[in-house]
């Protein structure tokens, strides 16, 4: 790999050493549906910043999304209009921050994160991991998930993507609440993959696989599966 000392700045220093990079491309390479899980990913005061700005200080809009105009989001009121087999989505998308809460250190953790993500070093890591030629990065965002939200089976194949990125950063989630992702190779086995705080799932979207995420309880009450993500891309 190239300098990494700015990785370092973000992620716990243990995946970035080259035996542990190495054995991860073989976990990646030999899944059905080309999917590794990294535990404890972030630096703790990094993970710690990112989840309190999500939790506390982070503004979000529900949006709604049906399977018949794909993953554009429709209006509430066409999706509380559509059959129940055409809602694709519901859960709140990250729209901005409080005037209160603007340029707080948390915020500005968030800000320099998303930032940190377009830069080669990252994209590299991930290459390694991988063992895939990426594009760019910038095709990242921070949803919540409370009751009721839901992400029904689709794939992201979709708009040059390669490489899909979740990040859990709800640190007292209870898996009893549902919220866990589920990808479903093309053999038909899934993998089931808890909303664990500070954990990463990767996985490759050109690999044949669906996924979803298991509805949240009705009696999840205020607690939210708080997440960030996104793609890389195949380069140009």
């Amino acid at each position: 790999m190239s300098d990494v000392s700015s990785l370092t700045t973000w992620m716990q220093t243990q995946h970035l050493k080259a035996d542990v990079l190495q054995s991860y491309r073989k976990s990646f390479e030999t899944h059905p549906a080309r999917l590794i899980v990294l535990k404890d990913f972030l630096q703790d005061s990094v993970a710690e910043r990112l989840g309190k700005f999500l939790r506390d200080e982070a503004e979000f809009h529900v949006e709604y999304g049906l399977y018949s105009i794909g993953d554009e989001a429709a209006s509430e009121q066409a999706w509380l209009n559509a059959n129940e087999e055409d809602r694709f989505f519901r859960f709140a998308k990250l729209v901005g921050a409080p005037s209160q809460s603007q340029l707080s250190i948390n915020m500005l953790t968030y800000l320099q994160f998303r930032k940190a993500f377009q830069l080669p070093n990252f994209r590299i890591f991930f290459e390694e991991l991988s063992g895939m030629t990426l594009g760019w990065s910038d095709d990242f965002g921070s949803h919540s998930m409370k009751a009721g939200d839901f992400l029904k089976p689709h794939n992201d194949e979709n708009r040059n993507r390669r490489l899909a990125l979740v990040i859990y950063l709800s640190p007292d989630w209870d898996p009893r609440l549902g919220g866990a992702l589920k990808v479903i190779d093309a053999q038909g086995h899934t993998t089931k993959i808890e909303a664990e705080y500070n954990s990463m799932v990767v996985f490759d979207v050109a690999a044949g696989s669906t996924h979803f995420v298991d509805p949240i309880r009705s009696d999840a009450d205020g607690s939210a599966r708080l997440t960030i993500g996104g793609w890389y891309h195949r380069p140009n």
